[in-house]
């Protein structure tokens, strides 16, 4: 427009003399009115999109903010520009008294948690979002509690980080569902500062099972402390690949060697290539391992060759090629175990800590489940939520200790930094959880009503399947470490068991007797279940 206007005044000869004034007005209108009308079709168009996706979804998402006024100003600045793909947000609860009857924006305050069951009723609200200070597990726990006693469905949501949201980079894609990881959260451990930078800092680091969920957590964690090399070897092509893929862009200019190693813990040529290609190991988590229950009832003989002889291989080839700290990864059901896998990861333990010291500092850490490993229950019970049940639990009484694998994996590099040798360490679980419980509560955090919307059935117990696990014997007693949370378990000075032959074991695995197989891992076991699981069931 001021680009026409000048050409006109030059055209008049530098003047605007008999040039009408109410052209300029005119002009001006219809430019106002181009403007307005096309944001206004803009917004038509956008209520219209609204309009349908309300109509197919058939209602309208309504968001109860709990969090501070602060922190939901903070949000809705954030994310105003994703109304559409939001909802509405028809309320705030906020603990302080004070913040009561005011508004924000244009939307009304509450005080209150202990409200939040009586709003969401009454504004008919569809979805809660966690806002800081009520993301911590505490409080999310409290509101929970509150409307599964009142049995209100409602979807649980969590923002991203609050600096997101301040800055306005919320993306409404990243306001993820409340998980049941975030109600059974502990408080973060902290390891001394310089323990771990010792231990690991300019080391050469190997871990077999790298592609698994422990060992590709232990890989990412060790990238934090800098050793020289992690060697990462595993039997699946994919895993291999995955976990390289993504080591390989998380040490980037960092100068950290990754070396993929393909190979079978089970031969002693392939592992004894993967440790020169690094030149040496200093350090080799070996958390190669079968670990489902059911599944290695039905195929003893891999379980026995991957857990009990892959692990006498891997040790021996470390003792071989100078290694000086060797950590076997175990399990709780090591413990009394009812299982074939329980009892190979038992003899694992012995075949480590009852060597005869050849230079090679030799240790085990024992912990119970770790939430959302490949075939755990979570996953499991969140494939079932999805597809609408039902949801299948093997009984109302089964009990597991849980953590989560980064706090796991933190506590495992922690204790395989501690100077002691031919020892087994033990994470402290906290309190055993029922899987019954867990189940609904996982499906009240999709927003449904267990029994309900989805079915919770209950299948038994498998084959070798306990009720409840444990993490000591009834003759081991535990010493606490310098560290929190690690324990050390007291050398036995009761009878002495008879060795674990390795060329018996392989004797009937080649025979395929797998009945005498269980009698023999069974005698080598202090308070074995393995011939009477019934024992561990209540």
């Amino acid at each position: 427009t001021g680009f026409a206007l000048v050409l006109i005044y030059v055209r008049n000869g530098l003047s605007f003399e008999d040039f009408p004034r109410s052209v300029l007005i005119i002009t001006y209108m219809l430019l106002l009115f181009w403007e307005i009308g096309g944001r206004g079709t803009v917004r038509v168009m956008r209520e219209g999109r609204r309009g349908r996706r309300r109509a197919k979804d058939g209602k309208e998402r309504r968001i109860l903010l709990l969090g501070d006024p602060e922190e939901a100003d903070g949000f809705l600045r954030g994310v105003q520009r994703h109304a559409d793909d939001l909802g509405r947000v028809v309320g705030i609860i906020s603990d302080n008294q004070r913040h009561g009857g005011a508004k924000l924006r244009g939307v009304p305050i509450y005080a209150g948690l202990e409200n939040t069951g009586d709003l969401v009723n009454r504004l008919q609200v569809s979805t809660l979002l966690f806002l800081p200070p009520f993301t911590g597990p505490g409080k999310i726990r409290e509101v929970v509690d509150d409307l599964s006693e009142k049995q209100i469905a409602c979807d649980y949501r969590v923002i991203p980080s609050i600096d997101e949201i301040a800055s306005g980079r919320v993306d409404v894609s990243r306001i993820r569902r409340v998980a049941i990881e975030d109600l059974l959260y502990r408080v973060p451990y902290e390891i001394a500062s310089d323990l771990l930078p010792g231990a690991i800092g300019g080391k050469r680091v190997l871990v077999s099972g790298a592609g698994g969920s422990i060992g590709s957590e232990i890989c990412r964690q060790l990238l934090r402390y800098r050793p020289a090399v992690i060697v990462l070897y595993e039997v699946s092509e994919f895993h291999l690949f995955e976990i390289e893929r993504e080591l390989r862009g998380l040490a980037r200019d960092t100068g950290i060697e990754i070396i993929a190693c393909a190979g079978d813990v089970r031969r002693a040529e392939q592992l004894r290539n993967a440790i020169r290609r690094a030149g040496s190991v200093d350090l080799f988590y070996h958390a190669a391992a079968y670990k489902h229950v059911d599944l290695m009832e039905r195929n003893a003989f891999a379980c026995f060759q991957n857990n009990v002889i892959g692990t006498q291989v891997a040790v021996s080839v470390a003792e071989e090629e100078g290694v000086k700290d060797f950590v076997l990864i175990s399990t709780d059901k090591a413990v009394r175990p009812t299982s074939l896998m329980g009892a190979s990861k038992r003899l694992a333990e012995r075949l480590v800590i009852e060597r005869t010291p050849r230079g090679t500092n030799c240790k085990a850490v024992r912990f119970g489940n770790v939430l959302g490993s490949n075939g755990s229950v979570i996953p499991i019970f969140r494939e079932q939520i999805e597809r609408g049940g039902p949801v299948t639990v093997t009984s109302r009484d089964v009990t597991r200790f849980f953590m989560t694998i980064p706090e796991a994996v933190e506590l495992v590099l922690a204790a395989g930094a501690i100077p002691e040798d031919r020892r087994i360490f033990v994470l402290e679980m906290g309190e055993a959880v029922k899987i019954d419980a867990m189940a609904r509560r996982m499906i009240e955090l999709s927003g449904l009503v267990p029994d309900v919307d989805i079915p919770v059935v209950y299948t038994g117990l498998k084959p070798g399947e306990k009720e409840y696990e444990e993490l000591l014997t009834d003759d081991e007693d535990v010493i606490r470490t310098h560290l929190d949370r690690i324990w050390v378990v007291k050398k036995n000075e009761g009878e002495e068991l008879e060795p674990v032959e390795v060329g018996r074991l392989l004797e009937l695995i080649d025979e395929g007797d797998e009945e005498s197989l269980r009698h023999y891992a069974d005698s080598l076991i202090r308070g074995s279940l393995l011939l009477k699981p019934e024992a561990a069931r209540r």
